[in-house]
């Protein structure tokens, strides 16, 4: 078989880098040909969008602006893309670039190369504030995305320290943002919290606060069908038994009302203390 009918068509190319645009470049790399660019802009299978950049007749208009200016997805808005754990989806995409100047629409962070877990991870933790970040780098580790020695090992320099920090409040068996939410925010408020806290016969707690009163974040699309109900009525009753008394905290709250949930907790502690004078 010729070279010329062995590669494959450029859109196919296009397509299997997981995008609607391509640069040139990265064309290249993968075998193609500019005589390959040429006939497939006459054919009219692919559009020249700009200078060394092509795009699908159908290209996303999204995909387009970050291939003319130069621009790839990145910090929040590229984590939430690789399925980590974002608290708040930005407000406008976050893109990183080489040149620096405005990208319409995005808030630029300058970066020269090709993004990496490590590179996301890192602009995550420059760009947010601490429980963002935490998110982030937790759900890295929860997905088997990236393991803790790794990422003691990749973030030991100094400019790495906030990263450090975050490393220092990870809880790899995390089960949920909410969870990690809410053990950042019980914690940051002076409790003692155990993530994962072990009940005989019922199985794992989301959190154990103070030794004595468990936390459950509850999300509703995680409880809302009959053998959820079912496992939620048996890990209930099991709790009764062991005396464990436990909170039932919805996921937002835990998210993004935390001083409620402070107070509930509070308020907890406060009747069980009295409770056992």
């Amino acid at each position: 078989m010729d070279t010329l009918t062995s590669r494959k068509p450029v859109e196919a190319v296009i397509a299997a880098m997981g995008s609607t645009t391509a640069r040139r470049p990265d064309l290249i790399k993968r075998g193609l040909t500019d005589w390959d660019l040429q006939r497939a802009v006459a054919e009219g299978r692919v559009r020249r969008l700009a200078r060394s950049v092509y795009g699908l007749p159908d290209a996303a208009a999204f995909d387009v602006l970050l291939a003319t200016n130069q621009a790839q997805l990145g910090c929040f808005s590229r984590a939430e893309k690789m399925g980590l754990w974002v608290l708040n989806t930005p407000r406008i995409p976050h893109v990183a670039v080489i040149h620096g100047r405005p990208v319409p629409g995005c808030k630029v962070h300058r970066f020269k190369g090709r993004l990496t877990l490590w590179d996301v991870l890192r602009h995550c933790v420059q760009c947010g504030t601490e429980v963002e970040a935490l998110c982030v780098v937790e759900s890295a580790l929860v997905k088997k995305k990236c393991t803790m020695s790794q990422l003691r090992r990749v973030f030991d320099k100094r400019r790495d320290a906030a990263m450090r920090r975050i490393l220092d409040k990870v809880d790899p068996q995390s089960q949920s943002i909410a969870e990690t939410c809410g053990r950042y925010f019980l914690r940051e408020a002076g409790f003692n919290v155990q993530g994962q806290a072990a009940v005989r016969g019922m199985g794992h707690l989301d959190l154990l606060v103070e030794g004595i009163l468990g936390v459950e974040t509850d999300g509703e699309k995680h409880h809302n069908s009959a053998l959820a109900w079912a496992e939620d009525l048996r890990r209930l009753n099991v709790l009764t038994i062991q005396d464990v008394p436990t909170l039932h905290i919805k996921a937002s709250d835990a998210m993004y009302h935390p001083d409620a949930m402070v107070e509930l907790v509070r308020n907890a502690l406060r009747a069980l203390e009295n409770r056992r004078r």
